[in-house]
């Protein structure tokens, strides 16, 4: 717009003399002489508000988006890996942020719609970045455990009872650890499913679960019905969370075995 105005100042300027040699010598009235003017001037602000500029306004904040997109960690790799869920997402957030969504906010509004590839990539992924990613996880528990167990329940399971914005509830140091690790996670899990030994699996949950057992009891078994609306969703957390702790204490080839299996189950 700003290289427009000169020119569109010349045509103003030339209307106005136009019209001032109209209202000298002709019957031209220098109201209506006014009224010419000023037509086009109510015609042209018309056409920039209404028009010209909302659009340029869109144009910048979808360009906008479309960088934050790319240069977010946990969703730049998306770009190149997944480029159909990549524009779902990139239409998704320029949405948010039309609606007036803060930035930080609006992206981790985003974050549900990974949770089926995070999952597929887990069973992908090397022992160290499953590792780390589930550790980060864990440390994510333990924050929303101490601001409120329902808050934690709903971040173990969002299919339940519906997801949470980390963005709102975590600090962004844990934030931000929480995108490198999905970083991560998406960098090293481009080939191929990872072969699960299921009967070392299955040895090393025993292991965890015996040593749990003596914390828990019975209540253990609540982990495997979430659903369920008699389950102490409080419990569920804290329970999650030694589970979790129990499988990271093991050397960490078991650990991420037994990881994968989980995940192969239960997603």
């Amino acid at each position: 717009m700003l290289s427009l105005f000169p020119v569109t100042l010349a045509a103003f300027v030339l209307l106005a003399v136009i019209i001032i040699l109209l209202i000298r010598t002709t019957s031209l009235r220098l109201w209506q002489g006014v009224v010419l003017f000023l037509l086009p001037v109510l015609l042209a602000n018309l056409l920039w508000f209404s028009w010209l500029h909302p659009r340029q306004q869109r144009q910048a904040l979808a360009a906008e988006v479309a960088s934050q997109l790319s240069e977010a960690p946990g969703y730049r790799l998306l770009k190149t890996q997944e480029p159909a869920l990549w524009q779902l997402l990139n239409h998704e957030l320029l949405h948010k942020r039309l609606a007036g969504v803060p930035p930080d906010e609006a992206l981790g509004e985003m974050r549900g719609w990974l949770l089926d590839l995070v999952n597929q990539r887990l069973m992908r992924a090397s022992d160290a970045a499953i590792i780390n990613y589930i550790s980060v996880s864990v440390e994510e528990m333990k924050a929303l455990q101490q601001q409120d167990a329902q808050t934690c329940f709903r971040f173990l399971y969002p299919q339940v009872i519906g997801g949470i914005n980390l963005q709102r509830v975590l600090s962004p140091a844990l934030n931000q650890r929480d995108a490198q690790a999905l970083d991560e996670l998406l960098a090293q899990s481009t080939g191929d499913d990872q072969v699960v030994d299921n009967q070392a699996a299955q040895r090393d949950l025993q292991k965890v679960v015996e040593t749990l057992y003596g914390k828990w009891g019975d209540r253990l078994q609540q982990l495997n019905m979430p659903a369920d609306t008699t389950v102490d969703r409080s419990a569920m957390c804290a329970m999650s969370i030694d589970l979790y702790s129990g499988i990271l204490a093991l050397p960490a080839k078991q650990a991420a075995n037994l990881l994968r299996k989980m995940v192969s189950l239960t997603g």
